[in-house]
């Protein structure tokens, strides 16, 4: 069964069966912006799945009435949701729940507060960028509809002030402890698993505030333990040079993440 994304609350597994109806495109694009959309009903997850059976549809995520999320589409993978084709390659959408229909449409508290935290989180673990009113969207930024609903519009600024807030939190939520509470490690660091704190600060650093322009601009793999190449590349960012861009975290790194505005 395939995964779904690493939420620190539960995300209930509908992936494989949508899936299964054969209109999924599993094409991988990357994701630059989250997109809220209202389901047109007080659907449950399994509602929402019984409609994409028989309709062409979907989107990456769902919440319903209670708060409840549940995966549909890999989260960098193609979903038939905004009515534009660069919309759907590019933004994460997320469906909602109503809690009454037309012509209010409104949507629960519960519903939109854990739909912007979901939002927030992958504007922090995927996205890399904090969530504003050029990144978080509601369905009519891409094609002509009324959705999410008029009541979201009216609180859209609420929604957006809770995604920010979950941003804050996730991309905060592994605290750094300062360098000379444990011993810095070398090369054999790579093989052992474990975190170091200069590891972690350049992640948070570089990767969090900008990981596809540092990414890309230093030609780096895709950050993780043990990959000496992207840190050395990192380390060429921070003004290393030649031989002592080791790809080792130590001191010298952590010095030059204290300076300000690197």
């Amino acid at each position: 069964m395939t995964a779904t994304i690493a939420y620190d609350r539960t995300v209930s597994n509908l992936i494989d069966k949508l899936s299964a109806t054969g209109h999924v495109t599993h094409k991988s694009y990357r994701k630059t912006s989250v997109t809220l959309h209202h389901n047109g009903g007080r659907l449950s997850h399994q509602g929402v799945l019984n409609v994409w059976k028989t309709r062409p549809a979907s989107a990456h995520f769902d919440v319903d009435a209670a708060g409840a999320v549940a995966q549909y589409v890999k989260v960098n993978e193609f979903a038939w949701a905004v009515g534009n084709m660069a919309g759907n390659q590019s933004t994460i959408s997320i469906e909602m729940a109503n809690a009454t229909l037309a012509p209010g449409w409104t949507v629960a508290e519960d519903t939109w507060r854990n739909a912007a935290r979901l939002a927030g989180w992958h504007f922090a673990k995927v996205i890399g960028e904090r969530p504003s009113k050029s990144n978080l969207f509601y369905h009519r930024h891409w094609s002509s509809t009324s959705c999410a609903g008029p009541y979201m519009d009216k609180i859209y600024d609420k929604v957006l002030a809770a995604a920010q807030e979950a941003y804050d939190h996730f991309k905060d939520s592994h605290p750094v402890p300062r360098p000379d509470t444990e011993p810095f490690p070398g090369a054999s660091f790579f093989h052992t698993g474990r975190k170091s704190p200069i590891i972690a600060a350049m992640h948070r650093r570089l990767v969090a505030e900008g990981c596809n322009r540092y990414q890309t601009s230093a030609n780096a793999d895709v950050w993780g333990p043990g990959d000496v190449k992207s840190f050395a590349a990192w380390q060429r960012k921070l003004g290393f040079e030649g031989g002592d861009a080791d790809g080792i975290p130590g001191k010298a790194s952590w010095d030059k993440l204290q300076v300000p505005n690197v």
